[in-house]
């Protein structure tokens, strides 16, 4: 690999300006439901690679390559790491149930991209097609390695990290009922507010109630958002909150809850609340 550095300039493939780097604690960094919902937001403007992993020999030797190949690309992928073991929600939300695996997520839309062992120039190929893509879509920012956003990432309340650590062990239950705590006792904190959102959307995922026909068309808006597609989800209920005037505080309840786990800053959640705005005036 002597001839690494120079074989991989990704840079070069695309010809688009590159925006102001954006902060991040690492190239590849593990992925929980708060990292994952920042990396979310982050892939609006910069290409993000979701590697999964089990500890397995072969992952490990992935791992490594990913690293290593993200940090050669100066800064034009953003890389986290969702290891099967303790996180498999977030594995099975993009469709992935064993390792290693990569998908690109592009504006919040997962794209699988390899299953298996993968060689460096295989890698290489495969990143410069997400280059291209990214760059038609104008996702052309730039990330940086940053010590305050690593100390930033792993700064949470003792109660905090125990209600994430229930997630990623996949105890729902506890994860609900921290959470539901936390939101009490901090009612004003924003991303406790999303982490029980992002819960109660995995938790409904896994057990979804199709008793009655608007019970049927929260799971379907569920199971829409989950796959990345955030405005058709919106628009789903959008357009049953426009002819429905007996159900629209339960639909108009759970818009604002999807709202919640999307991110306030996004694109398709500041579309839907015009339109929801517009229908309720």
């Amino acid at each position: 690999m002597s001839n690494f550095s120079g074989a991989f300039d990704l840079s070069k493939l695309t010809s688009q300006p590159q925006a102001a780097g954006n902060a991040v604690a690492g190239w590849l960094v593990p992925a929980d439901e708060q990292v994952l919902r920042r990396y979310l937001q982050l892939s609006e403007s910069v290409p993000v690679l979701m590697l999964i992993v089990d500890g397995s020999e072969a992952s490990n030797a992935v791992s490594g390559l990913v690293e290593q190949v993200i940090a050669a690309a100066k800064g034009r992928f953003a890389g986290i790491q969702v290891d099967l073991r303790t996180s498999p929600q977030l594995a099975q939300a993009i469709g992935v149930s064993e390792a290693p695996a990569m998908a690109a997520i592009l504006a919040g839309a997962p794209t699988p991209l390899f299953k298996g062992v993968i060689n460096q120039e295989q890698l290489v190929q495969v990143l410069g097609q997400v280059l291209q893509m990214s760059a038609q879509s104008n996702l052309n920012g730039t990330v940086t390695v940053s010590e305050v956003a690593s100390e930033r990432v792993k700064k949470l309340t003792p109660e905090h990290q125990a209600a994430v650590d229930a997630v990623e062990r996949g105890d729902l239950l506890d994860a609900l009922a921290k959470f539901e705590k936390l939101v009490v006792e901090y009612p004003s904190d924003q991303e406790i507010k999303a982490g029980l959102a992002q819960v109660q959307l995995l938790h409904r995922l896994q057990n979804p109630v199709t008793e009655t026909e608007l019970d049927q068309l929260f799971t379907q808006a569920d199971q829409i958002l989950i796959t990345g597609d955030a405005a058709e989800a919106f628009n789903l209920l959008l357009a049953r909150f426009a002819v429905d005037f007996d159900l629209r505080d339960q639909i108009r309840a759970r818009l604002l809850d999807l709202f919640t786990v999307t991110g306030d800053s996004h694109q398709a959640v500041l579309e839907a609340r015009r339109k929801l705005a517009s229908l309720m005036f």
